[in-house]
C-alpha cells in the first residue's frame, strides 16, 4: 500500500498520524501545504479543508482518529488494547486529547494577563483529567498505545516551550504523572522523529509572533 500524508508543519493532528505510522514501521511520504493558501487539489481532497489527509493507494482519508483506525485495521497489530472496555476508553480520549491541545495553545498565545488567567482555568481542568486518567491506568505510563498517540503532540510541546521559551507550563507538584509522561514522550523516537527539523524553532516563533504574554514575560525575566 502506498501512503502519502498531506500535512502542515505545526499541525498536532498530522503529528498523531505520523507517530502511528512510525510506530508501525510503515513507509510513507509526506507533502507539506500552506493552509493559508490551500492548493486546489487539496481542497478537492479534504471536505473540511483541514490536515491531515492520508492518501492510501490514491484514496483520500481525513480526520486523525479515523486515519489511526484505518492504520490499525490495515497494518496490525492494533495500537488499542485487547480489552473492549479499555479500547472504548482510549477511543473516547481522542476528544480529550484534542481538548488538551486546544487548551494548551490558548494558554501559550494568551495576549494579556486577564486572558492568561481565563485560559489557565480551562487548561488546568483538562490537565486534571489527564492526570486522573494516568492514575486510573487509562493512560498507562509503561505502555505506548492509541491514547498515547493522541496525547503525544501536546506532551511534546511542554518540553519544547520549556527549552525554547523558558516556559514551565506543567506544575510537577499538581500534575506529577503528566509531567513524568511528558518527559518520557519527549524522548520517544516516534514522537521526535516525525516532526520537521525546525519544528521546535518554528513552534516557538509562532507563539511569540502571536503576542504571547507568557513568552514576553519569560523573555523579560531572562
Amino acid at each position: 500500500m502506498t501512503l502519502e500524508l498531506i500535512s502542515h508543519k505545526l499541525c498536532p493532528y498530522v503529528h498523531r498520524a505520523a507517530i502511528l505510522l512510525h510506530e508501525k514501521g510503515v513507509p510513507f511520504t509526506r507533502r507539506e501545504i500552506d493552509l493559508k493558501n490551500k492548493p486546489d487539489w487539496f481542497v478537492k481532497l479534504s471536505p473540511h479543508g483541514k490536515v491531515p489527509v492520508l492518501l492510501a493507494d490514491g484514496v483520500a482519508l481525513f480526520e486523525s482518529s479515523a486515519i489511526c483506525e484505518f492504520l490499525d485495521e490495515t497494518h496490525p497489530p492494533s495500537s488499542l488494547p485487547d480489552d473492549p472496555f479499555a479500547r472504548a476508553h482510549q477511543r473516547a480520549w481522542a476528544e480529550g486529547a484534542t481538548e488538551l491541545s486546544q487548551a494548551l495553545w490558548n494558554l501559550l498565545i494568551a495576549p494579556s494577563a486577564p486572558e492568561l488567567d481565563r485560559t489557565a482555568v480551562g487548561f488546568a481542568a483538562i490537565a486534571d483529567r489527564v492526570e486522573q486518567a494516568i492514575a486510573a491506568g487509562v493512560v498507562a505510563p509503561e505502555r505506548f498505545e492509541r491514547v498515547h498517540v493522541y496525547l503525544a503532540p501536546s506532551l511534546l510541546r511542554f518540553s519544547i516551550v520549556e527549552q525554547g521559551l523558558r516556559l514551565q507550563v506543567l506544575d510537577a507538584r499538581r500534575w506529577p504523572r503528566m509531567d513524568a509522561l511528558a518527559r518520557a514522550i519527549a524522548a520517544r523516537p516516534s514522537v521526535t522523529q516525525t516532526v520537521p527539523e525546525d519544528y521546535a524553532a518554528a513552534l516557538c516563533r509562532r507563539i511569540v509572533d502571536r503576542g504571547s504574554f507568557l513568552a514576553a514575560k519569560a523573555a523579560r525575566q531572562a
